[in-house]
Order: structure tokens, then sequence, then C-alpha cells
């Protein structure tokens, strides 16, 4: 599907002098860098040595998973770009679709709704934003079940995009198959509702709200939201799917989510809210939280619920968390070793490449699982 790699960055230049990075004790959450952001024109970039890489065998690891379908892979540590490459015909401001991790950001700006007091809480009943739902079993269902794939709807036969009716109404009026909170089902249809309700709830336009919210303020300048039009019986009505990100806009979103939700001086997020979402929602998937995946303790992979539970990045640490998208898509935050971890491209050919990644990155950048 891509023609063959180039790796166009293997290893950041020093723009500047930097202070040598000493690897934290796994579990702490070091920030030594913690001061340090990304400009509104540009990352400042380190040599792996200095930001406390073995370079050697974080180049390796890079060469694994470029050579597997990846358009891109990028490396921060301190808030500075250790390593970036891309495939040929591609750089960094290229985007592409992210599939699910825009799930993640629809976290994120889920709990800027809620520190703004667009949204009550967490357990506010969602039929606050779809009528429909106000009678029967669905006024039971919550924000927080909506967040952490707990609704107990029944997705059969809904699209996960490229619906051309109404969206909210066809994904609303899914049936009941559970009661809320007693299932865990990866339903990407009921994420979509979220979209509808956060314009609600800020009564405004999703994308201008995301914009103002998340985008301007972390210098996403090369992200766009993915929408259709559909025609519902008043007329034309947006549809939501995910969002198209460049590698490097990826990174700032990563680096803000391991940050605690604050992007330099400004508070984007709550920290509370953000430390519940990477971390376990509920006890049917503890690898699951508020549309984040974390690494805290064994968990189900999406669409293989029948498999044991296992860790989601078993040679990471146990404070890893993601942003994961189909096809690949990564945006792996690991706080006890201040390190980001970007992947776009094609589903790998090989089932391991993207552990290999991971693994081959932390162990360069001294953890271990």
């Amino acid at each position: 599907m891509f023609t063959r790699r180039q790796a166009l960055a293997g290893g950041a230049l020093t723009l500047a002098p930097v202070q040598a990075f000493s690897a934290p004790v796994s579990g702490q959450e070091a920030r030594p860098d913690a001061g340090t952001w990304p400009a509104a024109a540009g990352w400042a970039t380190v040599a792996p040595g200095a930001a406390g890489f073995d370079p050697v065998a974080l180049s390796a690891a890079l060469d694994v998973g470029m050579a597997d379908r990846s358009t891109s892979t990028l490396v921060v540590r301190g808030g500075r770009i250790v390593a970036e490459r891309y495939a040929e015909g591609r750089g960094p401001r290229d985007a592409q679709e992210v599939a699910s991790v825009g799930k993640s950001m629809l976290s994120m700006l889920t709990g800027v709704a809620l520190d703004r007091r667009m949204l009550k809480g967490l357990d506010q009943p969602a039929a606050d934003f779809i009528p429909v739902w106000r009678e029967g079993a669905k006024s039971a269902i919550t924000i927080r079940h909506m967040l952490s794939m707990t609704s107990g709807l029944d997705i059969r036969g809904l699209r996960d995009r490229g619906v051309t009716g109404d969206q909210l109404a066809v994904n609303s009026a899914a049936p009941v198959r559970d009661p809320p909170g007693t299932r865990w089902v990866y339903a990407t249809p009921i994420y979509h509702l979220l979209f509808h309700i956060l314009a609600k709830a800020a009564g405004q336009r999703f994308e201008d709200f995301a914009d103002d919210a998340l985008l301007k303020p972390l210098g996403m300048a090369d992200t766009s939201w993915v929408t259709a039009v559909g025609q519902g019986p008043a007329g034309p009505t947006p549809t939501y799917y995910t969002a198209r990100s460049s590698a490097r806009d990826l990174a700032r979103f990563g680096l803000c989510a391991m940050r605690g939700g604050r992007w330099g001086d400004r508070r984007i997020v709550s920290s509370e809210f953000m430390a519940a979402s990477v971390t376990p929602s509920q006890d049917l998937n503890p690898a699951y939280g508020f549309l984040w995946w974390n690494n805290r303790r064994p968990g189900v992979l999406a669409g293989q619920t029948e498999r044991p539970p296992a860790l989601r990045f078993p040679g990471a640490p146990a404070d890893a968390f993601a942003a994961l998208g189909a096809g690949n898509q990564v945006v792996l935050a690991v706080p006890s070793l201040d390190l980001i971890l970007v992947r776009q491209g094609a589903q790998p050919e090989r089932p391991d490449t993207i552990d290999a990644l991971i693994d081959g990155v932390v162990r360069a950048a001294g953890g271990r699982a």
C-alpha cells in the first residue's frame, strides 16, 4: 500500500543546550523538563543520548516500526523531540485519519465540558441531551457509562462510519441489550453520540467548541475533524467520525495528557478528570478508562473479549496509557519515563510489530516492564 520507507530523521539534532536526563525510578512520575513545551511554530529537539536513550537501541526500535507499514514514528522526552521518522513522501505537517485516537480527544473535551459546567457531572443522564432516552431503560445511561463503554446498548447493525442519515437519531435508537454498567463492549457508534452531546452542552458546533478548547490552545494546527453531512427528517445534519492529525500534533496531545491536562501555564482539563481517564474506569475491563487504554491492570482488547485478560502494553511500565486507533495508530504516554511515542500508518503485516516497537523504545529509554 505504501512505497518503500525512507528515514527522514533517525535522530533529532540538538538545537540548544539541554540538561542531561537521568532515568527516573520506575513508578515515579518524574518530569525533568516539566517547564519545556513546544512553541507554536515548532518543537525543540535533543539528541537521543543527551535525553537518556541508548541511541543504537532507539534507532533499532524505530527501524522495526518503520519497516512494517508505518508512515510516521515520533519520540518525545522532556517536551523535546528525540527522534522522528517518516515514510517516503511524508513529513511533519502531513495529517492522516487517527481512527479511535479521536476517542481519547473526545474524552479530554468531555472533561473540559465538565470543568466549564456545561455538563453537571459524570453521572448526569445522557437523556438530558437525547430526549428520546427520557423514558424507559435508556434513562439510566449516564455520561460515565458512555465514556467507559458500559452503556448496555446493542450496537449490532450500526455503522462505525459512513452514516448517511441522522447519526444522532440512528445511533440513539439502538436497543438496550444489558443494564447500563453491567457489560463492557467497545462501541464506536455510542462514542459518536458524545460528539452530539458535547455540541448540545456547549451550545455551539462541536468543531468550534473543540477548536477553542483543545486544538488552538495546544497548537494542533494540522488537525481537523472528520465529519460528513447526513440527511434527517428536518434536513441536513452533521455526522462525526474522528480527526485527521499530524504526528507532531498527536505528540502535543499526548504531552498534554501525560502532564495531567495542562499546557504551559494553562489548565486545559482538570488533573482529576485526566487521572480518572487513564486509569481503570470499571472492573469489567480494567484496561479501559474513559476512552483511553491503560496498563494498570489486566483487561481485554477491543473485539477480543474471549481471550484471557492481559496487560495492554506488556513491555511498558504500569503507568503507561495510550490513545489507540484502527490500523495501530498509537499515542503512548509513560509518565515515569517522561516519554511520548507516536506511531501512524496502516495495519502492520506482523502481529507483533507494535509491541516490538513499544518494547524497544521503552527499553532504549531505560525502562522495563
